[in-house]
């Protein structure tokens, strides 16, 4: 089969952070860091994914609440002074659609991140500030990195995290470390690939860094691959799901593998419980670690989603499957569905 063009894009992911920040500094139209109470991010797949990174990163330095939501419900603290940043790769992303109409009903200030569609019609008819996506950074689930790089650097303009910008630098650079490295012959993730063929993934890490990772990485496997995955955190897991490997020693699982998405950012007592868990797990499934590197939060973080990012596309080509085909979303998660009604400015605003 030959090589996907999404290796390329993979191995682009550096470069999209850096688009990223230059297409969300300075937007006009931003609200005062003063007038936000909460932060409200709409979006579906990887969109949620990179508002998990902000959520992420941000939970323990904003001082405001930070909500991710994929769904068509709305949080009911929602309001005039409420930030909503609503993303989507295509712009006609029914839930998003949908929850930024309401939200902007109940006059909150919506940021949108799209790069066409309804999306862009619904920020021009309520004045709101716009970051477009590139088309050559395609299909969705490659915006990502620019998705994330353009939400914390809004922030960062906003007053919420005066730190993204060096957070952003450190990922650029280990990013581009690690994309050499996984461009070798016989890469790390191309020898993790071969050891997951057949297997139902389970990825696991610590919250928020590794857990967020962990979420790419399903995502990834399940679209790239075409192979069942699941993600899971730490340190939850071992109070129920740990329980699940409670079988004789001698029955080992043909069909199952872990992966531990692990950097040294993780809490003591937090790493001392997947230390625990992989030796529990010795003998009784294929226990795989993956080590993220750099010197931020965000970059342990990025540098762990390129690493399931490769190993996906490389178990994609062992697999036989095209990575880019998503036959279910593109033909059946759409079907029938209608945009919101066309928006208006609220009565009195």
């Amino acid at each position: 089969m030959r090589k996907s063009p999404l290796f390329d894009l993979a191995y682009a992911l550096p470069d999209h952070l850096v688009h990223g920040v230059e297409a969300g500094r300075g937007l006009r139209g931003l609200p005062q860091r003063s007038d936000i109470e909460n932060i409200v991010i709409l979006g579906m797949g990887a969109a949620r994914t990179a508002g998990l990174v902000v959520r992420a990163l941000g939970s323990t330095a904003i001082s405001v609440p930070i909500l991710v939501e994929s769904s068509y419900e709305i949080p009911a603290c929602l309001g005039k002074r409420s930030l909503v940043l609503a993303i989507s790769g295509s712009g006609n992303t029914d839930e998003v659609n949908h929850s930024a109409a309401k939200a902007a009903a109940l006059e909150a200030r919506p940021v949108v991140v799209t790069a066409e569609g309804w999306l862009v019609d619904f920020a021009r008819d309520c004045h709101a500030p716009v970051v477009h996506i590139p088309p050559h950074i395609q299909p969705a689930r490659v915006t990502f990195g620019f998705v994330a790089a353009a939400l914390l650097t809004i922030l960062r303009d906003i007053g919420f995290l005066p730190e993204a910008g060096a957070w952003l630098n450190s990922a650029i650079v280990q990013l581009r470390r690690r994309r050499e490295e996984l461009c070798r012959g016989d890469s790390v993730a191309e020898r993790l690939a071969s050891s997951l063929i057949g297997r139902h993934v389970l990825c696991q890490g610590d919250t928020p860094i590794g857990a967020t990772a962990a979420e790419r990485w399903k995502a990834q496997l399940n679209q790239n691959a075409k192979q069942c995955a699941s993600a899971s955190e730490q340190p939850n897991a071992s109070h129920n799901e740990a329980v699940a490997w409670d079988f004789p020693p001698d029955r080992i699982s043909p069909s199952e593998a872990v992966v531990l998405l692990r950097h040294g950012f993780e809490d003591p007592r937090v790493s001392q419980r997947i230390d625990r868990l992989a030796g529990y797990l010795h003998g009784k499934v294929p226990v795989h670690a993956m080590q993220g590197e750099g010197g931020s939060r965000l970059a342990v973080l990025m540098d762990l989603v390129m690493l399931g990012d490769f190993t996906s596309l490389h178990l994609a080509a062992l697999n036989g499957v095209d990575p880019s085909a998503i036959p279910f979303i593109s033909q059946t998660v759409k079907e029938g569905l209608a945009p919101p009604e066309p928006w208006t400015q609220p009565v009195g605003s």
